[in-house]
């Protein structure tokens, strides 16, 4: 039997995005998935568009919560499921078979997979966002992981001043057990639930200092390379990126 795949997406406020998010979910070909949403008691009409599935939907909470990573831990309290991906409100898989084909092609030995994903720029298409482990470029929904790595190295850490707790979680992984897939997961949704403060970068950083992935220095540049990237634009940076890897 193929081993089961939750599929844990956080809501709050979220009736604009939350219905392509649960379509994307349901229309995925692989055939063990267990879906759960996570909904902060939403005051608009968010619950009312997950009840349209509940059929389709393992598990439903709605209730008040500490924020988003609060939210995680939930989802993943509940989740039964031998891997887990973050799905959350407004993000998309990239397309309807990605979860096969990545189940089916798990390297040996592997309990973390990652890709590159998609954002959707402000002409409404789809642009490729390059992922690193070891630069600490990750997004969650872009990562499927086992969840006995919850067990080994604990859950999301809670508190409204961190916007990485995933990260912190992400970078306790061992490499060896890390792997990229070739196929990007998911289109990210810079409008939804998982969209992070302009703080995120140079908080990741300083935990890598810390966590001596990289040296006082290295952080520097990396974030002074980020903001000229950011200047540059998201396509100059993929392609100069792909000039300095042949």
């Amino acid at each position: 039997m193929d081993p089961k795949i939750s599929v844990i997406t956080i809501s709050y406020n979220a009736e604009k995005e939350i219905e392509k998010t649960i379509l994307s979910v349901i229309s995925q070909t692989y055939s063990n998935i267990e879906y759960l949403i996570i909904d902060g008691a939403s005051k608009d009409d968010t619950m009312v568009i997950v009840n349209k599935y509940k059929d389709r939907i393992s598990h439903i909470v709605s209730e008040p919560d500490k924020g988003i990573y609060d939210a995680m831990n939930k989802g993943i309290k509940y989740a039964t499921g031998e891997w887990i991906i973050m799905m959350n409100a407004g993000d998309i898989f990239n397309n309807e078979a990605v979860l096969q084909n990545i189940m089916n092609n798990i390297p040996e030995g592997k309990s973390f997979l990652y890709s590159d994903f998609y954002i959707v720029g402000a002409d409404g298409k789809n642009k490729l966002c390059l992922t690193s482990f070891k630069e600490g470029h990750l997004n969650h929904q872009s990562i499927i992981y086992k969840r006995v790595l919850h067990q080994e190295h604990g859950l999301y850490i809670v508190t409204d001043k961190l916007t990485i707790s995933d990260y912190l979680f992400f970078i306790r992984i061992p490499f060896c057990e890390v792997a990229k897939v070739n196929t990007p997961i998911a289109i990210y949704d810079t409008n939804g639930v998982s969209n992070q403060s302009a703080w995120t970068l140079p908080l990741r950083l300083c935990a890598d200092v810390v966590m001596h992935r990289r040296s006082l220095g290295n952080a520097v540049y990396r974030y002074c390379r980020a903001k000229l990237f950011a200047w540059m634009g998201v396509e100059t940076k993929i392609k100069i990126k792909r000039m300095l890897a042949k």
